[in-house]
């Protein structure tokens, strides 16, 4: 499978700028509250891209044939996506009370485990499950959003 079939290697792109941008956020913290601030933005937008992409232009398409074993990772995702966008709005409240986001490490090592979980579980399955007529759709939709 190559680079422009496989879902993995396109959604690990995402997850490195996703890493990249917490880490610039975590830099910040200490720095001058409105460089702060747009670093959060900056990340925030960006990990709630990666969130809605892989909830509605990557999981619309994914219908298993074996139901009992190809759903258990939605709702295992579900949950730590609930978990993120949960974090990530108790960050915004403080950003947006003038305060440094005081959630960031622990949202960094939950992004973390969430990461390695989608790229050893989640898009290999996607990658195998589907044909490349689906998956060429998939990373066009992705690519939409980019």
């Amino acid at each position: 499978m190559n680079e422009q079939t496989s879902i993995l290697s396109l959604m690990v792109k995402d997850h490195e700028e996703i890493e990249t941008l917490i880490k610039k956020l975590d830099e910040s913290i200490d720095k001058e509250y409105e460089m702060m601030r747009k670093t959060f933005e900056q990340f925030e937008w960006k990990l709630e891209k990666h969130l809605f992409i892989e909830e509605k232009a990557i999981f619309t398409f994914y219908e298993p044939t074996d139901i009992s074993n190809g759903y258990v990772m939605l709702p295992i995702l579900m949950k730590q996506h609930n978990f993120i966008l949960n974090t990530l709005a108790i960050m915004r409240r403080q950003v947006n009370n003038g305060k440094a986001p005081q959630d960031h490490l622990q949202l960094r090592s939950f992004l973390q485990k969430h990461k390695n979980y989608e790229e050893k579980e989640v898009y290999p399955r996607l990658d195998d499950a589907l044909n490349n007529a689906q998956k060429k759709q998939i990373i066009d939709r992705i690519q939409e959003f980019s």
